[in-house]
Formats: C-alpha cells, sequence, structure tokens
C-alpha cells in the first residue's frame, strides 16, 4: 500500500501569488492540515498549490494488475454547500467488474478502508488469468 510522495512546492513567485478568493456561498474548499485535519480555504490557489504539492502526501495508489483492479485513496478537499457533511476520503476501485466509492472522514479511517478493499480483491475476485481460462 505505497503512499504517494508529495512533490516538492517551488518558491512562491517575489510579489507572492495573486489572490483567487472562493465565495463563501458558492463552494467549500479545504485542505488538509500537517495532522491531517481539514481546513477550510478561501482562495483557489491556495486549494489548488496544496492538491498539486502537500494533497499527493494524502493517497495511496494499488494498480493490482493481476486482477485488473485499481485501487485509489484520495482527499476530496471539497464539500457541498447543499448539506452540512463534512469533507471526505475517498477510496475508490475500478476494473475487474467494479466501479465503486467508498468514504471516509479521517484518514486512518481511509487507510483502513484501502487496505481491507484490497485484502477483499484478493479473496473474490478472479484474476486476469483465470478469467480468460473460463473464457
Amino acid at each position: 500500500m505505497p503512499r504517494l510522495s508529495p512533490i516538492s512546492r517551488p518558491p512562491a513567485p517575489a510579489g507572492g501569488y495573486e489572490p483567487c478568493p472562493i465565495d463563501p456561498d458558492y463552494d467549500r474548499s479545504y485542505i488538509l492540515d500537517d495532522s491531517g485535519v481539514p481546513v477550510r480555504v478561501y482562495d483557489y490557489g491556495v486549494h489548488a498549490r496544496w492538491a498539486s504539492f502537500e494533497g499527493k502526501g494524502w493517497q495511496i495508489r494499488d494498480m493490482l494488475g493481476e486482477f485488473g483492479v485499481e485501487v485509489w485513496t484520495y482527499f476530496s478537499g471539497w464539500a457541498s454547500l447543499r448539506n452540512d457533511d463534512p469533507p471526505v476520503f475517498r477510496t475508490v476501485v475500478k476494473g475487474g467488474g467494479l466501479d465503486k466509492t467508498f468514504h471516509s472522514l479521517t484518514w486512518s479511517e481511509a487507510e483502513d478502508k484501502h487496505r481491507r478493499v484490497i485484502e477483499k480483491v484478493r479473496k473474490t475476485i478472479p484474476t486476469v488469468a483465470e478469467r480468460k481460462v473460463s473464457n
């Protein structure tokens, strides 16, 4: 279960970044602090830079080639204004006849969900070679 490494953030330009404000009544965007707690941000640039650099370290991606399945867990960084639901970590499973998304509220829950999904795939999904033999 390799956690992706964050990319080094280049230095900010000399004059800083131009503000890209988010209307609080339009969107709810989040980043994670160093301990993995969601923090609401009010600037698209802050959100985009975090997702492009530090946010990469809050992702796990496993390619289970023998099963034709990919499992990817990441922080969504967005919450709807339609309700008060918090932002979530998503675990997405694609391939091998699967197309499912699971939600977790914390990084530790998301890591556990990722691990359990991989275990379930390995126990229940036939390998690509097994599927070819049965056809």
